[in-house]
């Protein structure tokens, strides 16, 4: 019989902290493969709002295979099928966006946990091994995949306290630039900066928002994690006392790859 591998789960790496994590985008298997072997804690796979796809994705979790790197994937909306199912195929978290009340959480609970916690259907298809490491899969079930849920918008993270009150949170996360969106009002326009566009959601305001999910996390006794723009901030958020942050994506590193070579390589050859 095929056993489950011996290894920490996500879960339990959040709770210890000091994770950093990037992105991908790209619906390539040599892309992912590469993205998880730079040392990355984790990669996320967004099907939010890039090209990689449930049909494309069983592939894609392949390219984890010889690495230490954690699979997680953030799913399009908080959806019960596309949940509940990730589980099944054996990913280590699934990150659910624009969660902004408590009863958004308790439907991303349901999918992603068993009675009597959730409401997730039986049948761990490539979690379980295809059935051979069924025991020892259902021994600690809901420990496998870590559910994350993201807080995206001002008046949720306002009110964070209740939202990460719901029992079968595994961790929360902040997306500043979707709080900052939030508090726009009719005619405002985003000022940012022409080399770092993402200074428009690091505002003082904003911050304190993300500050107060922390502590809303800290008093739920959950890990919190946040995306950041820059590797110093996502040691800066670390040092704070977040468990985990996501810093950069393949896009990023290929575009800064390019634009380096272009600026140095290229610019000195054509002198």
């Amino acid at each position: 019989m095929q056993e489950l591998e011996e290894r920490e789960t996500l879960q339990s790496m959040l709770r210890r902290g000091g994770l950093v994590g990037c992105w991908s985008s790209f619906a390539s298997f040599a892309c992912v493969e590469l993205m998880a072997q730079l040392g990355f804690d984790f990669v996320v796979l967004d099907m939010q709002h890039c090209e990689i796809t449930a049909s494309q994705f069983p592939t894609l979790l392949g390219a984890f295979g010889r690495t230490d790197c954690r699979a997680v994937v953030r799913v399009a909306e908080n959806n019960y099928h596309l949940i509940n199912w990730l589980c099944d195929m054996g990913v280590d978290g699934v990150l659910v966006p624009m969660v902004n009340s408590a009863e958004d959480a308790r439907r991303a609970v349901a999918a992603a946990k068993y009675p009597p916690l959730g409401r997730r259907s039986f049948g761990p298809f490539r979690a379980a091994r295809y059935g051979s490491a069924m025991a020892q899969y259902m021994a600690s079930p809901d420990s496998h995949t870590a559910l994350i849920l993201q807080i995206e918008d001002a008046r949720a993270a306002a009110n964070a306290e209740e939202l990460l009150s719901v029992p079968g949170i595994d961790a929360a996360f902040v997306g500043p630039n979707d709080i900052a969106f939030s508090m726009l009002k009719p005619g405002d326009r985003i000022k940012a900066d022409a080399t770092q566009w993402t200074t428009f959601a690091r505002t003082p305001e904003v911050l304190e928002l993300c500050a107060s999910v922390m502590q809303a996390a800290r008093k739920a006794k959950i890990p919190f994690g946040t995306t950041t723009g820059s590797w110093q901030e996502a040691q800066d958020w670390l040092k704070r006392g977040a468990s985990f942050a996501t810093f950069g994506s393949d896009f990023l590193f290929i575009k800064t790859g390019a634009e380096h070579l272009r600026r140095t390589v290229f610019t000195e050859e054509r002198s």
